[in-house]
């Protein structure tokens, strides 16, 4: 198949039959001399199954670890659809309505429509804005499904964009610091210092949907440029994402019970950790 069409199929038609599965993403950034971060690099890690439904919204049972300027935090994020859940420490708190409220509206930022239920847009990933040029230079088996393996080029700046979206959604209530860290003029000057970027996506032989997504990209950051952004002289960013499972069937149930989010920001298990 042409490699244009089917780039365009996996991350159009085909993007929105991505119902169910299990889902696992890693964003990571070393970014050395940054002086905020001690030199420490930023990761998010997260995996667990997930479901969409028109009926009902997008439900989700992930676990995630967020790792800080050298501190790491494991937590769990829940959605049933109708609620959001974060559990840390064995514990699980309501989150407020205004958390998924903003899911929402950057899913609708990223090109998503109003009714979108596809677990990516509503995390803010849309990676038909980050890709150009593309070419099948391979195949692979992901997840017992042969795929076709398909390079591009990138769009460095739209993909910083979603990925301190998605790392902002997740970490804020583990560290809000990182918002500051990939701020939109940061991740504009980041940019412009890019050294090499790699993409690689892995869509289906039989029905061209999305199976994997990986970046890897390594920056320089000229002197000139270094004390505007902190002291950072360079480093690397990753992300990768894997679909397994596709459209099999997934229950997520709500817990048994949860306290209001308040007791969490309050000095609770957030506070102790």
């Amino acid at each position: 198949m042409n490699s244009t069409r089917l780039l365009a199929q996996t991350f159009g038609a085909n993007f929105a039959k991505i119902h169910s599965g299990d889902l696992s993403l890693s964003i990571s950034a070393d970014l050395k001399g940054l002086k905020s971060l001690h030199g420490q690099p930023i990761s998010l890690q997260l995996s667990g199954p997930f479901t969409d439904s028109a009926g009902t919204g997008t439900a989700f049972n992930f676990g995630a670890t967020v790792t800080l300027a050298g501190t790491t935090l494991p937590v769990g994020v829940l959605s049933t659809g109708k609620a959001l859940y974060v559990e840390v420490a064995g514990s699980y708190y309501t989150l407020p309505a205004s958390i998924e409220s903003s899911l929402t509206k950057t899913a609708q930022a990223g090109g998503a429509s109003p009714s979108s239920s596809n677990i990516l847009t509503k995390l803010g990933i849309s990676p038909a804005s980050w890709l150009t040029n593309p070419q099948v230079v391979g195949t692979k088996m992901v997840g017992g499904v042969d795929t076709d393996q398909l390079t591009a080029k990138l769009d460095v700046s739209q993909l910083l964009s979603d990925s301190a979206k998605l790392a902002t959604h997740i970490a804020g209530v583990a560290g809000p610091s990182l918002s500051k860290e990939l701020s939109p003029s940061n991740l504009t000057q980041l940019a412009s210092t890019v050294d090499s970027a790699r993409v690689d996506i892995y869509s289906g032989v039989s029905d061209h949907v999305l199976r994997e997504f990986s970046t890897a990209i390594t920056f320089t950051v000229p002197p000139a440029g270094q004390s505007a952004l902190d002291g950072l002289t360079g480093g690397s960013l990753s992300l990768d994402l894997t679909i397994t499972n596709l459209n099999a069937q997934e229950t997520i149930a709500p817990p048994s019970s949860s306290q209001p989010f308040s007791d969490l920001l309050g000095g609770g298990s957030l506070g102790s950790l």
